[in-house]
């Protein structure tokens, strides 16, 4: 298909090529070769306006939309072209300016405008800043390139023509549009090829439609610098735009959209970047072409004095939106980052801290304590039972319970306690303070934790037993273990190590399992801590 493909462009453009000598090289006689350049051109453009419109029915969405739009714009360049030729060929007369064939030709921009803009896509660097944003600033930049591109004609070309020709006619006037609708059109392709709405699954149909686009600038630029020196006529080779350009539109319609190809995270960034330089390149280029002439001629123009202005002003205005969209895409990562760091270090379904934020916790309590020596207490909370709402009601019940008693978990202690989900059904507590409090508030978490029909799971009864592991325990004398009666929780102490074990987050994290373990053999709802108080 796609060797069809590149067949059929070669053999299309090889027509062109062939009718445009054979046209202009004099080989014909005069009304001959006007005869063959105009029928070639209405040709060029019915051929264009039926495949546009045939390929548009074959597409849906916005590939359906541009073609449509381009058949109506060729459509109406097609119907000007016919008073043209009709006149030039059949009657053998001028044809008037403006006339009917104008209404035609301007049509053309007007559906050629929203198909390119049909062709734009947002880009991922800009998805966040807005539609509204997105079409401000493409605008801009069209009106910098456009107001650029004119005033490199008027200083080159067009300003010395508009001051010597008949600028009082209305036909004049109808004449100098032709190339400023044009630079309309080129500007828009420029910034879609360069910029980051241009995609790679587009590139081949907006290449053959810029050509065609430019194509048809220059002729329309030839025809509007013959009106203004006042020629009676066009020459036959002039007219090679307007042969080629409708079959160039006419290629684009046939092309199809490449499938999309993965882009690196460099390529966004290049493309616009390339796409934020290229207006002030052209100011650029501008500022030195209009330098230069002020040092030779010794005056400037007041055409480019005036529209140089507009164009910095515009250039400012965009300044200040990119200024503006980079603060927005700050802000914006700034809070993705924020996001990211919160689901780091948080459990998605309690949003207490996940076990790596208890990780980094925990080991900078354990330094500040080998400095300070400030107490702390270690609790590892293990729900009782919890494994029957999973089983009799699913884990969806057993997700609700979670969240019910780790909302419970977190008023039960003081505000300054560090609580995570340490893993399943296994909660820790990291409290600063003598094990006397750790005992009040363990003692509050069993019981905001002990209930029946918590999330609606009324026949289910939960408990908790909690391990309770004092820093530096692990250094003192080994006790026997014992319990008390202490409010509605049983509490007891052990030591399950060596007396000379050294402190370590992971000995502290043992001590508090071990613990814990042996409160749930104790009849479960219980508190066992870890080592005695005392002096290391």
């Amino acid at each position: 298909m796609t060797q069809f493909r590149a067949r059929r462009t070669w053999l299309v453009l090889g027509v062109v090529v062939a009718v445009i000598v054979l046209a202009g090289s004099g080989l014909l006689s005069p009304r001959t070769s006007v005869l063959v350049d105009d029928i070639a051109q209405l040709v060029g453009g019915a051929t264009a306006t039926a495949v546009c419109w045939w390929t548009s029915r074959r597409h849906h969405g916005v590939e359906r939309r541009w073609r449509t739009l381009m058949a109506l714009g060729m459509a109406g360049w097609t119907l000007g072209m016919f008073f043209w030729a009709f006149y030039r060929s059949v009657l053998h007369v001028p044809l008037p300016s403006p006339s009917i064939a104008d209404f035609g030709f301007f049509m053309f921009p007007v559906f050629a405008v929203p198909a390119l803009l049909s062709l734009v896509r947002q880009s991922p660097r800009r998805e966040a800043i807005g539609p509204i944003h997105l079409w401000l600033v493409l605008t801009l930049d069209g009106l910098v390139v456009i107001g650029g591109l004119f005033i490199l004609t008027w200083t080159t070309a067009l300003g010395a023509v508009v001051h010597t020709g008949p600028t009082g006619s209305l036909g004049f006037l109808v004449a100098v549009m032709y190339p400023i609708t044009d630079f309309v059109l080129i500007a828009m392709v420029l910034l879609m090829v360069i910029g980051p709405k241009a995609v790679a699954e587009v590139r081949e149909p907006l290449t053959f439609l810029g050509c065609g686009l430019v194509m048809l600038s220059l002729s329309d630029s030839v025809y509007a610098y013959l009106v203004a020196i006042g020629a009676e006529s066009m020459p036959t080779i002039a007219d090679a735009g307007f042969i080629a350009g409708p079959p160039l539109i006419a290629l684009a319609a046939l092309a199809e959209r490449a499938e999309p190809r993965p882009r690196t995270a460099l390529q966004p960034w290049r493309s616009d970047r390339t796409q934020l330089l290229l207006p002030y390149l052209l100011i650029a280029v501008i500022a030195t072409i209009v330098t230069v002439q002020a040092l030779i001629v010794g005056n400037l123009d007041a055409v480019v004095v005036i529209l140089g202005v507009v164009v910095l002003v515009l250039a400012l205005v965009r300044q200040i939106l990119t200024l503006l969209e980079n603060d927005a895409l700050l802000q914006q990562i700034s809070a993705a980052q924020d996001e990211l760091r919160y689901r780091a270090h948080h459990d998605p379904l309690t949003e207490l801290a996940n076990r790596a934020a208890f990780d980094e916790h925990f080991a900078s309590a354990v330094e500040d304590y080998r400095l300070t020596k400030t107490e702390r207490v270690l609790m590892l909370v293990d729900l009782d039972d919890f494994k029957q709402v999973n089983d009799r009601y699913g884990h969806p019940a057993g997700d609700r319970l979670l969240v019910a008693l780790s909302a419970r978990l977190r008023e039960a202690v003081p505000e300054s306690a560090f609580v995570a989900r340490f893993g399943g059904d296994e909660f820790t507590v990291l409290l600063q303070g003598p094990l006397d409090d750790a005992v009040v508030v363990a003692r509050r978490i069993v019981d905001a934790l002990s209930s029946d029909g918590i999330a609606g799971e009324k026949s289910v009864s939960v408990g908790a037993s909690v391990g309770v592991a004092v820093f530096g325990a692990a250094q003192f004398e080994s006790a026997q273990f014992g319990s008390a009666q202490f409010g509605s929780a049983q509490f007891g102490s052990a030591q399950f190590g060596s007396a000379d074990e050294p402190l370590s987050a992971h000995t502290l994290l043992r001590q508090a399992d071990a613990a814990m373990y042996e409160a749930k053999r104790s009849g479960k709802g219980a508190v066992v801590v870890y080592g005695d108080r005392g002096e290391a």
